[in-house]
């Protein structure tokens, strides 16, 4: 594609992100470990994925000091169970998941070195994203397993009761929200990215249903220790940086479907 450089390589690797360097004056890191199931079974593991290509990320930067850095985390487990219906920046971090607390890592260490080396930071917590592209055959992303699974006739499977409530941003959003803070050069500080509002997981399937004009199949089996209950974003900052009308969550997962970027889609 005309204007873009492709580095292949590890993100581990300092030389390899040393040489990708040459030339950009922003670094949007969306580098991840483990999914959530994954990283609660190896937590080792996915500390190592996460933290050490964002600590060669950071160390390059030291060498770079007028090129800014945005860290993509997940607003989704860094806040644990909030004690506010909704999460807001200032409220205390607390995660409850191996996943959430690498990713709380991985922020405290983009701070430290803002704070220590002068390198221009933001650290933007995302909701639950979805979209097109998104694979179904991950252990992570309702609305792609849900979409696949309901329109091919197989079972849905539900962690818990069903009321676990999540904050559901279309990807298009995301990066509308990143493009504006990193365009505009707005020194945010920490900011949370979502839709706002919250669905439950029997909500969204029925979104889902409707949508794929077919009645989903079920099975209900124990909440997992390492997911919170319910999680919805505060966007309040965000829109007092920037123009930001998140889709709504119906109209979202109709496009996503309709796009045909999800096996058995409309297209």
């Amino acid at each position: 594609m005309a204007g873009i450089d492709v580095v292949i390589g590890d993100a581990g690797e300092p030389d390899t992100v040393q040489r990708s360097m040459h030339g950009i004056d922003h670094v949007i890191y969306v580098a991840g470990g483990l999914d959530p199931p994954h990283a609660a079974q190896r937590p080792l593991d996915d500390a190592v994925r996460t933290l050490s290509p964002l600590l060669c990320t950071l160390e390059s930067l030291r060498v770079h000091p007028d090129t800014s850095f945005t860290y993509v985390s997940s607003g989704g487990a860094v806040y644990g169970n909030p004690v506010n219906a909704v999460a807001v920046e200032t409220d205390l971090a607390q995660p409850i998941s191996p996943y959430g607390v690498s990713r709380l890592a991985g922020e405290s260490y983009a701070r430290m070195y803002a704070g220590t080396f002068g390198i221009p930071t933001r650290i933007v917590r995302c909701a639950n994203a979805y979209g097109p592209g998104q694979s179904h055959s991950r252990p992570q992303g309702a609305v792609a397993v849900f979409l696949h699974r309901i329109a091919a006739g197989l079972t849905a499977t539900i962690f818990g009761d069903g009321t676990a409530t999540r904050d559901y941003v279309h990807v298009d959003d995301i990066a509308s929200a990143l493009s504006q803070l990193v365009l505009s050069r707005i020194n945010c500080g920490v900011v949370n990215v979502g839709s706002g509002s919250g669905h439950t997981v029997v909500a969204l399937l029925k979104i889902i249903a409707e949508i794929v004009e077919r009645e989903p199949m079920t099975v209900f089996v124990p909440q997992r220790p390492y997911d919170v209950h319910s999680i919805v974003l505060d966007i309040s900052k965000l829109r007092r940086l920037i123009q930001f009308d998140p889709t709504p969550l119906e109209a979202g997962v109709r496009a996503t479907w309709l796009s045909g970027a999800v096996e058995g889609g409309a297209a």
